[in-house]
């Protein structure tokens, strides 16, 4: 996203930012895909369909995933939801497969993160898999807007041929999803289903405005994927989101000069393993994002103190009481570097430490997160 986007993007209407940024997206997309590789990349995918995928395949599901080579929250997620759909294979009965946004150039693999997934084309793949006889696609909320505009009528058509179409969308950041005018558009493809990454929102609410069944899904985080270290292992390092945020930088500015012994790291281009090992260092996190986060929660995860605002869409009640989430940016500022420098002794750091990983690891577990998955795809939803 261009600079002046991601400086204004506080003061900007949110469908106004969210319309901003996909022009931007798409734009992006369309000119590399006329990059030379392109082609080379897409006979690379077609050798890779028939190698992998058989022709005769009767029922499919597709994940959409940015064709873009990075690595962030919703990336990491898909990835996560493609995989664990695969090993629930004797449920749904059905191939899955990755496919590239159909405005974003052509991608082969993602190499910010360890993984051996590769991406496909939606064209493509519906060319392909011509005998399909039921699709479920998985679809991201803020990938909605871009979807109706820039898939064909030869898409349509296609798609319109298979018996059982299932449109569901990915609901992982409440801010990102459209209005029912877009989200409806889906509904001339498909039979349409959500599925929640955050328990604030999977509400029955929510199911009635859309107007069709919801399912919490959760996220693919949880305490065993990360590297958890004790007070005495850490760094005195403040990792940072890269989020952008109007208050961020007067808060990083009074941080550095109330605490100049803190090393303070906005997280930006790093591999996900790299991201891993620094969050691991790290004693505290501040996050300018969602608020319960990947970059909250993992640092939890890892044995950091989390830093946050209390976003009433994302937070459930249970983490109002924690002192380092605070009413807003005001707050925060106020409070921040007296509750660092009360709370950086081995005692009180371990104690509070542990309040924030016990309410994180109710929230985000394997097992759960596997399940409501099978509960899914066995049409058992939360709210039908």
């Amino acid at each position: 996203m261009p600079k002046f986007l991601k400086k204004a993007s506080h003061r900007l209407p949110k469908r106004f930012y969210r319309i901003a940024n996909e022009a931007f997206e798409a734009t992006r997309g369309y000119v590399s895909s006329i990059e030379s590789n392109s082609k080379e990349i897409k006979k690379m995918q077609s050798e890779l369909l028939q190698r992998y995928y058989r022709k005769d395949t009767k029922k499919l599901i597709i994940f959409f995933t940015p064709g873009v080579d990075l690595v962030n929250g919703g990336v990491m997620s898909i990835a996560s939801l493609f995989e664990e759909t695969k090993h629930l294979k004797q449920i749904h009965e059905s191939e899955s497969i990755l496919c590239t946004y159909t405005s974003d150039p052509a991608l082969l693999k993602y190499t910010k993160f360890k993984n051996n997934n590769f991406l496909f084309d939606f064209s493509q793949v519906l060319t392909y898999f011509s005998n399909l006889e039921a699709l479920i696609i998985h679809i991201p909320e803020h990938y909605i807007y871009r979807f109706n505009l820039f898939i064909t009528n030869s898409n349509r058509l296609q798609l319109s041929k298979i018996k059982n179409v299932q449109i569901n969308i990915l609901i992982q950041n409440w801010d990102y999803l459209p209005s029912n005018k877009y989200i409806q558009g889906l509904g001339k493809l498909g039979k349409l289903t959500a599925t929640t990454a955050h328990s604030k929102y999977s509400t029955l609410e929510l199911r009635n405005r859309l107007g069709f069944p919801l399912h919490k899904l959760s996220v693919y985080v949880s305490p065993e994927q990360y590297s958890r270290k004790s007070y005495g292992e850490k760094e005195n390092l403040l990792i940072v989101s890269p989020d952008p945020n109007s208050r961020k930088k007067e808060i990083l500015n009074l941080i550095h000069r109330e605490l100049p012994e803190l090393q303070i790291k906005i997280i930006q281009n790093m591999t996900y393993e790299q991201y891993k090992q620094t969050i691991s260092r790290a004693k505290w996190a501040l996050t300018f994002g969602e608020g319960l986060d990947g970059y909250f929660v993992e640092s939890v995860f890892s044995g950091a103190i989390s830093f946050s605002v209390y976003k009433p869409e994302y937070f459930t009640q249970t983490f109002r009481p924690l002192r380092t989430i605070y009413a807003d940016y005001d707050i925060l500022k106020e409070k921040i570097c007296s509750d660092i420098m009360k709370l950086d002794d081995s005692a009180e750091y371990e104690l509070y430490q542990r309040q924030q990983f016990e309410l994180c690891a109710i929230e985000y577990n394997h097992v759960n997160y596997v399940r409501n998955l099978e509960l899914f795809y066995r049409r058992k939803y939360t709210y039908s």
